[in-house]
């Protein structure tokens, strides 16, 4: 769990400004500066490197899964290919991503008899191997993967059929991934009680989940990797009422978008004990570095200052719906899509409009997360109408930027290239956005 004055860094501090990753030179319409290009950031041109969460059967992100988002078109640039994206997993900057989490990533069989393969001894990344006309399980690949399991490096399969009938492919493996979309739910039990009879150590997953409903099957039939979009349905939720906290951040927003003093916002503040609570933790905290105990709500509403008060109420609002199961996760998305299209802006772009772009991206997911509908929700907030056009009804400047980071959470291959192409974004850039806006919300996440 993130401390509190760490939480803090991370609101307060100047985002098109950080340098942990040397975002003063990243650029994302143009190249990315020679300095950054070292062997602690691997440059990846050629692929848009994809990336998935992967949940637990209580709906918390415990991993991702990374692949590439087009196939090689041969042995060759396969095995190229996928030590590019194995040298990505475990660079500096991703692994920060990854943290305490595990990673599954989608490779060929030929990697496995390569010595970079060795560097995942005791780690918890899992080679996934992949199904493509260039894969073969013989004697000697199972054998292989035997070997690789003693020296504590665990493979698994991204497509399990092959295991279904080969028992000493099952014995060698550790992973078994599925797609819903390949089965119905008898024979998902069927699967199920075959690899719990014969290989009970074997752990299953399944990825294409698509509302609750498909996930609570899968959970009673034993999976417990889980992956999809499940997480972001929709339903028509006949709701446009909030609840009172909700509807009182609503409010102070709104009025802070009108230019209302901090005076005035303080006082909304008093009306609400939990988060009177909040916001003088947040001032009392090491990295504002008070000199003495903070006790009024106004002076704390001082400290803090207008715009990251803005935003952290901005964020606050997120979790104001009753706790859930996935709601974490949920936040996390959301801040990951804010984060990223702050990122993805173009150079020259002014920091009110970044934080435009961070609102839109965060706020997508708001009826989600609070289960009310978005147009009422945004009617309520006095927004910047970019954030409503791109939401809502897919127009303007903000909307282009949020279909790419939508495309890239949905693995949407052919829009990600057209989407690039249009705002003139380079891969490797995207790329490396894609692990900054992503350790950035997993941070932020926890310390909410």
């Amino acid at each position: 769990m993130m401390h509190l004055s760490e939480f803090w860094h991370l609101l307060h501090h100047d985002h098109s400004e950080s340098t942990p990753v040397k975002e003063k030179e990243f650029s994302a319409s143009g190249h990315a500066q020679a300095s950054e290009i070292t062997a602690d950031r691997p440059s990846i041109t050629e692929f848009v490197v994809m990336r998935q969460s992967v949940f637990n059967p209580k709906m918390e992100v415990i991993g991702y899964e990374f692949s590439q988002e087009s196939e090689p078109p041969s042995a060759k640039f396969e095995f190229e290919r996928d030590k590019q994206l194995l040298n990505y997993v475990i660079s500096d900057h991703t692994r920060k991503l990854i943290d305490d989490r595990i990673a599954f990533i989608r490779v060929g069989s030929l990697l496995l008899n390569d010595p970079l393969i060795e560097v995942l001894a005791g780690k918890k990344i899992f080679p996934m191997i992949r199904a493509t006309s260039f894969d073969f399980f013989d004697k000697p690949q199972i054998e292989r993967m035997l070997a690789l399991k003693k020296a504590g490096i665990l493979v698994g399969l991204a497509d399990g059929h092959g295991a279904l009938k080969n028992a000493a492919l099952a014995d060698a493996i550790t992973i078994a991934l599925f797609s819903m979309p390949d089965f119905l739910p008898p024979d998902l039990l069927h699967i199920s009680h075959q690899f719990s009879q014969q290989h009970p150590a074997l752990k299953l997953g399944i990825s294409g989940i698509e509302n609750q409903d498909e996930f609570d099957v899968c959970c009673h039939l034993n999976f417990v990797f889980f992956q999809g979009s499940f997480i972001r349905h929709r339903e028509e939720w006949s709701s446009t009422q909030a609840n009172p906290g909700t509807l009182r951040i609503c409010d102070m927003l709104s009025r802070m978008r009108r230019g209302a003093e901090l005076e005035e916002i303080a006082e909304l503040i008093k009306l609400d004990p939990m988060i009177s609570y909040r916001i003088l933790r947040v001032a009392n905290s090491a990295a504002i570095g008070a000199a003495y105990t903070v006790i009024s709500i106004k002076e704390a509403a001082v400290i803090i200052g207008r715009e990251p008060l803005y935003r952290w109420l901005a964020l606050l609002l997120c979790v104001t719906a009753p706790v859930s199961p996935g709601q974490q996760a949920l936040l996390e998305n959301a801040l990951t899509r804010g984060r990223l299209m702050e990122l993805l802006a173009q150079p020259g772009t002014s920091a009110e409009m970044k934080q435009i772009l961070f609102l839109t991206g965060m706020f997508s997911l708001l009826d989600v997360m609070l289960k009310i509908r978005i147009d009422h929700l945004l009617s309520q907030l006095s927004l910047p109408p970019e954030v409503g056009e791109a939401i809502i009804y897919q127009y303007g400047p903000c909307a282009r930027l949020l279909q790419l980071v939508i495309a890239c959470e949905q693995c949407n291959k052919s829009q990600i290239r057209e989407l690039c192409a249009e705002l003139k974004i380079d891969i490797e850039p995207l790329n490396h956005a894609q692990a900054i806006s992503g350790t950035w919300a997993h941070e932020s996440a926890q310390g909410f």
